[in-house]
């Protein structure tokens, strides 16, 4: 702590050359430095001498200076090397099944410009599943619709092929609940009976 204050008022009066400061203690032993006399109910204990402050040489401030620059071009290097290697890095390879569907190659009808695709039904389709040895099967088969389809209307309104009832608006306003239940929205409360 003691340093720090001699410091500090090092600092502080460092701009006067070859001055010096007094320390003054009290009775109770506590420390102060001042350029004047010391403080009521302290006594001069010693002088310190300010030093003068070193003034680097054109030498030295133009060696520091080219450390710099030479310190931020490897920065700059060191930092393209890396984004260089982040570029090399190959792709990620993806966690789920990959499957290459050849109707949706964006060329007309669907074909594939590349004769290793082909929508031809003949043909097996290749499947990665992300295994070492990826298996060829058949063409895959579309999953079903399992969306709700209207097939009964009157003048209340739709009912679908999952019993679900729409008013004139195509709001739903019946439902079958999973357990079976008729339930009906009926503002922001639901009733099931």
């Amino acid at each position: 702590m003691k340093s720090l204050l001699v410091l500090a008022i090092l600092a502080t009066f460092g701009a006067a050359a070859d001055a010096e400061v007094l320390r003054c203690a009290d009775a109770a032993g506590n420390v102060s430095y001042t350029d004047n006399a010391c403080p009521a109910g302290a006594k001069p204990v010693g002088r310190v001498a300010i030093p003068e402050p070193v003034v680097p040489s054109a030498d030295e401030a133009e060696r520091r200076r080219q450390a710099q620059i030479d310190s931020a071009v490897r920065s700059s290097q060191s930092q393209r090397e890396s984004t260089e290697a982040a570029a090399r890095q190959p792709a990620p390879q993806p966690s789920g099944p990959i499957v290459i569907d050849a109707s949706r190659t964006g060329t007309p009808g669907g074909r594939s410009s590349d004769s290793r695709w082909s929508n031809r039904s003949d043909e097996p389709a290749f499947i990665d599943d992300g295994q070492p040895y990826p298996g060829v099967v058949g063409n895959p088969v579309r999953p079903r619709n399992m969306a709700p389809r209207i097939r009964n209307c009157d003048a209340g309104g739709c009912q679908d092929t999952q019993g679900n009832h729409y008013n004139r608006s195509g709001q739903i306003d019946r439902y079958r609940s999973i357990d079976g239940k008729t339930c009906q929205p009926v503002g922001t409360t639901t009733i099931c009976r």
